[in-house]
């Protein structure tokens, strides 16, 4: 709630939720008008017992959102603010192939419901705002589908009717008729029109308003008192103007103290696909990256201080095992597949996170664990061929019985007074004279021996492009100055690491109701009744939840409780 202190209901007007769910939008309507919402309406026990822990001077109707009578409710008082986010989910491309239901994607015609008897009886309301998916403007009746092959009418359990057989309706496997894409969504523009409301709806991007999800999202605007529609100017953008803050990062909400299990000791695998994003989420942001984004470890497996990006001083990093250690963490989609041709769905861990479904987490942070190298010998000449690496990381060579570990930090250059230059450069002008460079060989420690290797041969493998699907074990595929895979070597800020582990889990309710953008003090485990609510329950909660920080802004932006104008009979 917007304060803890109980506030008198001395408004002139009531403001109303309904389809409230575990409350974004009463959230945003709470910031932006200073007060709590005065009705809220949800059919779920679960999502009514969340809204009132967080806003008990709410009065609170568990029902159909049919079931409630507007008069009734409002008792006599005027409302001044009406908002609905009727169930987005038939109206979704996400739903894919599946049939649609009618009494879903019907629900939002309780607004004129509401319109129409609260004006009948001069009880407003002045302003009302829909959120939904974008998809809802192609709102549009539903037919049955048909058999590509023989045109007959398709069942629920995905059979085909006989040659003349009679489907009913209630057995049909319904899709939106395409002939008629947009009609019923103009019908209920225009049955607000008539009813004296000047509609306009845009499209939202929630990281616009400094959330840290890129959830874009329909929202839709009726005013009946005359005052023109405002739509709110973004604080945040991708690439910020002047006066704009760039996009959040989902590393900003992301708490880096919560252990990554490894992926090499699950006692379930992963799926091939998952591997295949994590792969590339390490070569694309960790190895191929400038600017890597890194977390301080203290100890195996937590993260004592915040992250922060690889231009900051790095703290302390000794060789010694992953006591002093970094990670360099990626963001990894999951639930969804890949197009053919479609490369692995691997995130930017500085870019705001996708947008939060219902059905579960879909979202999973991967962090590569990196120690530093010692540094022991100049090392062999570029063109000369690569020592055997054995299966326990020991490297031989003429001279000396040396353990290389796993991989090169650097270029030496011996004819001119630089001290060398990175791998990811060009070979310099090779001269007549003889030898003149020199790749500068880094040692690990036996400890970190064993997951080194084995996250190179995981790399290898997973991130398998021009023949490199291998076991590290195995002869090496060729080898460019510009390709780090092979020897998995990260530099950052001059100094080198090496991976030595990868750690995967999925992101937590907590982590994905902050990228939403609710307060950090938001109830989400537990109702007002004292039902504790599953990690299910709240991810389901936040991805049907309104993001607050656009509804805030749009809400400010065309109401107030303190507007002294009058309502339209």
């Amino acid at each position: 709630m917007i304060t803890p202190q109980l506030l008198l209901p001395i408004a002139d007007e009531l403001v109303v939720d309904l389809f409230a769910g575990g409350g974004g939008a009463s959230c945003g309507i709470e910031k932006a008008i200073g007060r709590h919402v005065d009705v809220a309406v949800n059919h779920s026990p679960d999502a009514i017992s969340m809204h009132e822990a967080n806003h008990p001077q709410t009065e609170h109707f568990c029902c159909d959102v049919w079931e409630v009578e507007p008069v009734t409710v409002v008792r006599g008082r005027r409302v001044g603010m009406l908002h609905a986010s009727p169930d987005c989910t038939d109206h979704s491309q996400a739903r894919g192939g599946q049939p649609r239901r009618v009494k879903i994607r019907a629900l939002a015609w309780v607004v004129h419901r509401w319109v129409g008897r609260l004006r009948k009886r001069g009880l407003g309301p002045r302003v009302v705002s829909l959120e939904n998916v974008e998809q809802m403007l192609q709102w549009a009746p539903l037919v049955a589908k048909r058999c590509p092959k023989t045109g007959r009418v398709v069942r629920l359990d995905g059979t085909v009717a006989g040659p003349g057989e009679h489907t009913p309706r209630s057995q049909q496997f319904l899709v939106p008729d395409p002939k008629r894409k947009g009609k019923t969504w103009n019908q209920f523009v225009e049955g607000l029109r008539r009813m004296g409301g000047a509609v306009q709806w845009r499209k939202l991007v929630a990281a616009d308003f400094g959330a840290k999800t890129s959830r874009e999202r329909l929202f839709m605007v009726a005013r009946f008192d005359g005052a023109p529609i405002v739509w709110p100017e973004p604080t945040h953008a991708k690439n910020p103007k002047k006066g704009q803050r760039r996009w959040g990062a989902a590393a900003e909400v992301i708490d880096f103290s919560i252990e990554c299990p490894s992926i090499f000791t699950r006692e379930r695998p992963l799926a091939d696909a998952t591997l295949r994003r994590i792969a590339r989420g390490i070569r694309k942001y960790v190895l191929d990256s400038a600017d890597p984004f890194i977390v301080p470890l203290r100890g195996t497996s937590t993260a004592r201080t915040s992250a922060h990006s690889a231009a900051e001083p790095i703290g302390v990093v000794s060789a010694g095992g992953t006591h002093h250690a970094l990670v360099a963490p990626t963001l990894v989609q999951t639930g969804y597949g890949e197009r053919p041709g479609q490369e692995p769905r691997a995130l930017d861990l500085q870019a705001p996170l996708g947008t939060i479904m219902a059905e579960g987490v879909k979202h999973a942070v991967a962090a590569a664990t990196l120690v530093q190298f010692r540094f022991d010998r100049d090392g062999l000449p570029l063109h000369g061929p690569i020592p055997t690496i054995t299966a326990g990381g020991a490297s031989k060579r003429p001279g000396g019985n040396n353990t290389l570990g796993l991989a090169v930090a650097f270029m030496a250059q011996h004819n001119t007074g630089n001290v060398g230059h990175d791998m990811r450069d060009a070979v310099s002008t090779i001269v007549g004279k003889g030898c003149t460079q020199g790749v500068v060989e880094c040692t690990l420690s036996e400890e970190n021996e064993e997951g080194a290797l084995r996250v190179a041969a995981f790399l290898m493998r997973y991130y398998g492009q021009g023949g490199q699907d291998g076991d590290i074990r195995d002869p090496a595929p060729t080898i460019t100055t510009k390709d780090r895979l092979a020897l998995v070597t990260v530099t950052i800020k001059g100094t080198s690491y090496v991976i030595v582990d990868i750690g995967l889990r999925m992101l937590q309710p907590h982590e994905l109701y902050a990228a939403q953008g609710f307060p950090a003090d938001y109830i989400i485990d537990r109702g007002a009744d004292g039902r504790r609510f599953s990690k299910s329950a709240q991810v389901k909660m936040c991805g049907n939840s309104v993001s607050p920080p656009p509804m805030e802004a749009l809400i400010r932006a065309n109401y107030s409780d303190l507007q002294d104008v009058a309502v339209a009979a």
